[in-house]
């Protein structure tokens, strides 16, 4: 017993020192804490404005009182303190920075228009949290976030959006293109817009916006496949029966008309998994068909990223600009509670080998938009009842539709980019140049609204369209989520995924079943919410 006791502190003596060498970076609290904490003060929103910028060679810059954008040298000017990786404080005064040698900037002050380009779309602000209402001060993980949301009709309610762009990209280098399926009614004229609104505390780097056309028939539809295939395809079968652990859950699967099936999560493990099983009548069925999923993300993935938030604290910049900086770092935190939470993997059962055949997984992120994708089915054995089996974690995700499709043929979508954009009501020529040039990113505040409008190829032609978009988001830093910085919860979070999720499993419970309403509730009103100055 003796020997095993001093077995387990040389452990524990091991984990601390694993974690203080991963950690280094944090050991600047000594030497620059109280400005840090001015960063995320907002009571001192007002009355002393800081900007934070973290350098790629290390160094940290604090700027005080004034600085302005020189954009001919494309710097910050002002005056400040430096400090070197170590945070020690080495230079006070007059200070240059160029815009390129910073990861990321951190400030308490507004992103007014005029600075509205690197700057802003490299900035974490800190929000006063007054301005998110009493719902998100008494449950700030409970908060609206998205990232770019989308709409054909730009009066529908933000329950209808038909598009959540790159929810995955919540820093810089996690920039991806996403592609949605829009669902769209029949087409007959010669343009198609899009509203994209910023309806959260975020700001908003889009540096692509285009349609993917395809002409369809009557009969036809074009459905996006994991890997970014795109079938042709006819007919739909609908779901005979579908059970999972509650009984008979067809009524929520067989029709696409919102009524999502949902599990609640478990309480003592939140990478538990559950499995769905589903039937089809097989009559008329092509040997070619694909298994038709409409689904959406619950608020596990956000309660997660904000507790992540929350554990950085006031310290958040440093992270950041870890994750940014180091390529092992990112990959830990890409592939940990991702991979652990995993996919809605689909299985075919083969009635020849008597067993369950993996066929592909079903991911996107994001507890906003529905997603509409088609996995095609291998090895498909014709018999009288097909029999599939979904495996999916419980309580991450929401069901509203499955059926089957005869798949024709694999085919190209059309690009198509914006011929024009609107900013409320009004041609936006700077925006239109923003999504045109790769080089640049058209960033959007909150409240913002933006019109764009696209040349569809041909007058009179009906086209199955999909929106492609690019760009990452930048979460505000709420002042109520300091409050939970432990920066020790952080690196379970990264290094041990799966035991961090059985430990926070009673946690999330307390939220559960209240998140949902709370979320959409916080949400910004983009009619009347203007976060620009003139």
């Amino acid at each position: 017993m003796i020997m095993k006791k001093k077995l387990y502190a040389v452990l524990i003596l091991v984990i601390l020192f694993v974690f203080m060498k991963s950690c280094a970076l944090y050991h600047f609290r000594r030497d620059y804490h109280n400005a840090n904490n001015l960063i995320h003060d907002t009571g001192y929103m007002q009355t002393k404005p800081f900007l934070k910028a973290h350098l790629k060679n290390g160094e940290v810059y604090i700027l005080t009182e004034s600085w302005r954008i020189d954009s001919t040298r494309n710097m910050i000017v002002g005056s400040g303190s430096k400090y070197n990786y170590r945070r020690n404080k080495v230079y006070d005064g007059a200070v240059n920075i160029p815009i390129d040698s910073v990861v990321i900037f951190e400030t308490n002050t507004k992103i007014v228009k005029h600075e509205s380009g690197r700057i802003a779309a490299l900035s974490i602000l800190a929000a006063a949290d007054i301005l998110l209402g009493v719902i998100c001060l008494t449950n700030p993980k409970a908060c609206f976030g998205s990232c770019p949301t989308f709409y054909i009709d730009e009066h529908d309610s933000f329950h209808y959006a038909d598009a959540e762009a790159f929810s995955e990209a919540i820093r810089p280098s996690t920039e991806y293109s996403d592609i949605d399926a829009l669902n769209n009614k029949n087409l007959f004229s010669g343009t198609f817009s899009l509203t994209m609104k910023n309806e959260a505390l975020e700001t908003h780097c889009v540096r692509e916006v285009k349609l993917l056309a395809y002409p369809r028939k009557e009969g036809e539809r074009i459905f996006h496949a994991p890997g970014d295939d795109f079938y042709r395809c006819e007919n739909e079968y609908p779901l005979s029966f579908a059970t999972a652990d509650e009984g008979d859950i067809t009524r929520f699967l067989r029709y696409p008309d919102r009524e999502e099936r949902f599990s609640l999560s478990d309480e003592n493990n939140l990478s538990s998994k559950e499995e769905i099983y589903l039937r089809f009548e097989t009559s008329g069925i092509s040997d070619n068909p694909g298994l038709l999923l409409h689904f959406r993300q619950t608020l596990m993935t956000t309660y997660l990223v904000y507790s992540a938030f929350g554990y950085m604290g006031d310290q958040i910049g440093d992270v950041i600009t870890q994750m940014e900086s180091n390529s092992k770092t990112r990959d830990k935190v890409k592939e940990g509670i991702k991979k652990e939470l995993g996919k809605i993997d689909v299985y075919l059962w083969n009635d020849r080998k008597k067993e369950w055949e993996f066929q592909n997984g079903f991911y996107e992120i994001g507890p906003i938009a529905i997603n509409r994708q088609l996995i095609p089915l291998r090895d498909w054995s014709g018999n009288p009842d097909a029999r599939l089996k979904l495996v999916l974690n419980r309580g991450y995700w929401r069901l509203d539709y499955a059926a089957l499709t005869d798949i024709r043929e694999n085919v190209d979508p059309i690009p198509i980019s914006p011929s024009a954009v609107l900013n409320k009501g009004l041609p936006d020529e700077k925006a239109l140049r923003d999504v045109l040039d790769p080089e640049r990113h058209l960033v959007s505040m909150p409240g913002d609204e933006y019109k764009f409008i696209f040349p569809l190829p041909e007058e009179e032609t009906d086209y199955e369209l999909f929106l492609c978009s690019r760009g990452y988001y930048l979460e505000w830093m709420r002042e109520s989520w300091i409050k939970d910085t432990n920066l020790l919860k952080l690196w379970e979070m990264v290094e041990f995924p799966k035991r961090y999720l059985r430990e926070e499993a009673k946690q999330f419970k307390r939220y559960e079943t209240t998140m949902e309403q709370q979320f959409w509730d916080s949400r910004l009103d983009t009619k009347t919410f203007v976060y620009h100055e003139n």
